[in-house]
C-alpha cells in the first residue's frame, strides 16, 4: 500500500521515477542488463541502511506483475 503523500510529494516522486525509468530503459538499450545492475547497486549505495535498502526492494517486488514477483 503506497503511503499518504501530498500532492506535490506524489507530483515530484512521480517525475523522479519517469526520469529514472527513461534512464534506465536507455541504459539497458544501450549498455545491457549489467549496467542496469550496476546503476542500482550505486543508487543502493547511497541509501544509509539496510533498512531503507529492503523498503525500496520490497516497494520494487510488491509492484511487479504477479508474473514476476516471485
Amino acid at each position: 500500500m503506497p503511503p499518504d503523500l501530498t500532492d506535490v510529494q506524489k507530483e515530484q516522486a512521480e517525475a523522479v521515477a519517469n526520469l529514472v525509468a527513461a534512464a534506465m530503459v536507455r541504459l539497458n538499450r544501450e549498455h545491457g542488463k549489467e549496467a542496469v545492475l550496476e546503476a542500482m547497486r550505486l543508487i543502493s549505495s547511497a541509501m544509509t541502511s539496510n533498512e531503507w535498502r529492503k523498503q525500496v526492494g520490497n516497494a520494487l517486488i510488491n509492484n511487479a506483475p504477479p508474473e514476476e514477483a516471485g
